[in-house]
């Protein structure tokens, strides 16, 4: 089914009451259970899934990793990995479906040229209908890092004569409808969402993936079961901020600044697309 033929990329993921369909999707976000809080309900609808991980998702600080009862990083990130394989086998996603590109936790935005051309391969290859990533938000180095590689990918395929994929975002910015905590896009003009309510079923699929993830456990306790939320990107510039005043990542990461990452990703856009005024 070639989905590029539909009159809405939103009407051919959602339009249906039974998702599964004969496309594939790619998911690509930046650490192991990221897709699982942001579209752990939809993912367990599609028939032709495959994750890929930009992250380990173990961080560099040994102490972090000792009080988390591991003896280095490597042992955190295997762990981690078993327990997404895990969490996603209720999802029906075989372990070869999930694919790691093992950058350092919270290193990502110092790889981004390699990330895009490393995702442009894999689109290439594997030809998805859809793929879903990271809104460009300032919620964390990584996310961000996920959302410029996978957008460049995007434009490296249609440079190299290849149709892209459709690209869609998922929300995991944490916001509140009235007294219920929910995952929502921050605002951005012009842009259809669509809420994916989970029925029964999906519900209970995505409580036991969350049941799995022992290292992230409370993190997937503050997250909701549902509803997800879904939009096509945004026109980014990559190189400006996402919002204005302090990003998310700059209440916690001591190490890394917006003004890092502008300077990083206007360096890597130009090695990119050295034809493009950056940004456009």
């Amino acid at each position: 089914m070639d989905l590029r033929k539909r009159r809405s990329a939103h009407a051919s993921l959602f339009g249906t009451g039974a998702l599964v369909g004969p496309f594939s999707c790619s998911v690509v976000v930046a650490h192991p259970n990221d897709e699982i809080v942001g579209a752990g309900g939809l993912i367990s609808k599609l028939s032709d899934v495959t994750i890929i991980h930009i992250t380990d998702g173990a961080p560099n600080n040994r102490q972090i990793v000792y009080e988390a009862g591991f003896k280095g990083r490597a042992d955190y990130a295997q762990a981690r990995r078993r327990e997404c394989i895990s969490a996603l086998a209720f999802a029906n996603i075989p372990a070869d479906r999930i694919l790691a590109l093992d950058v350092v936790n919270h290193q990502a935005p110092h790889c981004l040229i390699d990330l895009a051309k490393r995702l442009t391969t894999l689109l290439q290859r594997s030809a998805p209908d859809i793929v879903l990533t990271h809104p460009y938000e300032g919620g964390h180095p990584d996310h961000d890092a996920a959302a410029f590689a996978t957008n460049a990918a995007m434009r490296l395929l249609n440079r190299h004569g290849f149709k892209p994929p459709i690209l869609f975002e998922m929300a995991l910015h944490p916001a509140r409808d009235g007294e219920k905590r929910v995952l929502d896009f921050l605002p951005s003009s012009g842009r259809e969402t669509t809420t994916f309510l989970l029925d029964e079923e999906a519900q209970e699929v995505k409580r036991r993936m969350y049941e799995c993830l022992a290292i992230q456990r409370e993190a997937a306790k503050e997250n909701p079961l549902g509803p997800e939320r879904f939009r096509r990107p945004p026109p980014y510039d990559f190189t400006l901020p996402p919002q204005h005043g302090k990003l998310n990542y700059e209440n916690f990461d001591e190490e890394f600044t917006g003004q890092e990452w502008q300077l990083l990703a206007r360096k890597a856009w130009i090695d990119l697309f050295p034809e493009e005024r950056v940004g456009h």
